[in-house]
């Protein structure tokens, strides 16, 4: 079917809230599973692929989005390290918010938004979040997944022309505005061969430990020092080399 799907799921979020890292499933097939008794987190069903249309951000706002490209929980990160596998790199895309960037990732990928944009490098977080003025902290999204077969449960929204509205930053300047984590993207990860400074950054996890198929609610990865610009960084896409620590 090429990169055409026949179902979108969307919904809205105007906050620039905290999410950790998880994959997109089918949410009621999963409820139902888990009811069940099932511990397969193999049996998740995924969408085809996952989108976010960045409409309006706040002049304070750093609020990336983060994606683990063909990783869709922690145990799919810690992989290559209990395969003793001499290669344990992990890909790892950073995202910047921008007004009018649409961004395009793998249905299944693991992705997060970190509040503040350097969550995962400190230790612990003091005082309450900004939400007004709007201007400078809003960060109004429009998400949206593209499924070949409808989700469970999820309602039909059908227009009564048969036509959907599609709004105009998106309509106009689609193929010019899209970011695939597949596309071109700085290279901030280590060179090789050279010596770089590491550090440590904790991955935050979200859902029960079927969806995190982990243990604990985070997981250690060894970074490249230059994490904390990417996460910082205004414009620009990133790419990093990330490896699995023992937790």
């Amino acid at each position: 079917m090429g990169d055409e799907s026949n179902v979108v799921e969307y919904w809205t979020r105007q906050e620039w809230r905290s999410i950790e890292a998880h994959a997109d499933v089918d949410e009621f097939l999963a409820k139902s599973q888990d009811a069940s008794g099932n511990i397969d987190s193999s049996d998740f069903r995924y969408p085809k692929n996952g989108h976010v249309l960045y409409l309006k951000v706040g002049t304070e706002v750093r609020g990336p989005t983060l994606v683990f490209p063909g990783k869709s929980s922690a145990k799919d990160l810690l992989k290559s390290r209990c395969d003793n596998n001499e290669k344990d790199e992990i890909d790892f895309v950073i995202v910047p918010a921008v007004s009018g960037r649409l961004l395009r990732f793998p249905g299944e990928a693991l992705h997060a938004v970190p509040r503040p944009a350097d969550l995962w490098l400190q230790k612990f977080i003091q005082g309450a979040a900004k939400y007004e003025p709007e201007e400078e902290w809003g960060r109004s999204v429009i998400l949206f997944n593209t499924w070949d077969d409808a989700p469970m449960n999820v309602p039909a929204d059908t227009p009564s022309d048969g036509e959907v509205e599609i709004p105009t930053v998106c309509k106009d300047n689609w193929k010019s505005k899209v970011t695939s984590i597949f596309g071109n993207s700085k290279d901030t990860g280590p060179d090789t061969g050279d010596e770089v400074e590491m550090v440590t950054a904790k991955v935050w996890l979200l859902g029960n430990l079927r969806r995190r198929a982990h243990a604990m609610r985070t997981l250690k990865v060894a970074a490249p020092a230059s994490i904390s610009t990417a996460l910082h960084e205004v414009n620009d896409v990133s790419h990093l080399l990330l490896h699995p620590m023992d937790q």
